[in-house]
């Protein structure tokens, strides 16, 4: 099938763009021939504007899927709700928990700032699942992302806010998005919370195939060590990776590993970014 993937919502804008909002977040625009997806939808400071500009219709989009339940990837909800009241949102069972940074005496709130009882009565239909799930011809779901590897712990800043405690958030809801292309299997990640080589891999096994033409997204290393940056680069080779566009929680430091490992085929994404497959 044919794709064609638009960035709504990124940290950085591209060199001369204009009236375009860069922004602590993450949105793609998803075109097939007859469906119209949101995967992620920033954090709400730049969609509507950077919708505009680029020529998408918001009103048009019939299906969201939430990459996990974090502010900067949730909170453009608020500008869709605005003008699209019917649209199918596709997320895991536990990405409406109260997610916070922290566990001091004021820990920070995180999590998706639209309530789902507002979602509900505005009529959106929830899918919540565990499992990978077909959402439109050519595009699935990963489902929940097995931990799998020693080299991919999910940070310890992460919390679930538990009656007057704290848990440990392991991002079980962290999730990804595969594409059937004519150019080979292409990923979506949202911040890749439970580890890039394990989505990958969890990909690999509902594909059957072990090669990945594309990954485009963020992969959080902003603050990965340089052990866990060589072993993350060695296991991204078995992939076949001919494409690797990395941005919002990547971090500068593995975005110039990257680029140095894989020459040629590691680019920057930014908003306005266009690309057919």
């Amino acid at each position: 099938m044919n794709f064609k993937i638009t960035t709504l919502c990124e940290n950085h804008i591209g060199p001369g763009s204009k009236n375009l909002i860069g922004e602590h977040g993450l949105s793609f625009y998803i075109e097939t021939e007859n469906r119209r997806i949101l995967f992620d939808t920033g954090q709400n400071l730049a969609l509507s504007n950077n919708a505009e500009v680029l020529g998408v219709e918001l009103s048009c989009i019939d299906t969201v899927v939430l990459s996990h339940g974090h502010y900067d990837h949730s909170g453009g909800l608020k500008s869709l709700l605005a003008c699209n009241q019917d649209f199918r949102l596709y997320a895991h069972p536990d990405v409406f928990g109260r997610k916070v940074k922290g566990t001091g005496d004021n820990p920070k709130y995180i999590g998706i700032p639209v309530d789902r009882k507002l979602l509900e009565q505005k009529g959106i239909n929830i899918e919540l699942d565990k499992e990978p799930i077909p959402i439109a011809p050519g595009i699935t779901t990963t489902g929940e992302i097995p931990l799998e590897n020693d080299f991919e712990a999910v940070g310890s800043i992460f919390y679930l806010k538990k009656g007057e405690g704290h848990a440990a958030d392991t991002l079980a809801d962290d999730r990804a998005l595969i594409l059937d292309t004519d150019k080979g299997w292409v990923v979506l990640l949202g911040c890749s919370h439970r580890g890039v080589v394990n989505t990958l891999n969890h990909v690999t096994q509902i594909t059957g195939c072990k090669r990945i033409h594309a990954i485009l997204g963020g992969l959080h290393l902003g603050q990965a060590s340089d052990e866990k940056l060589a072993k993350i680069m060695a296991h991204l080779h078995a992939f076949g990776l001919e494409k690797i566009g990395v941005g919002h929680c990547t971090g500068p430091k593995a975005f110039l590993a990257l680029a140095n490992e894989f020459k040629g085929r590691v680019f920057l994404n930014t908003v306005g970014n266009v690309m057919a497959f």
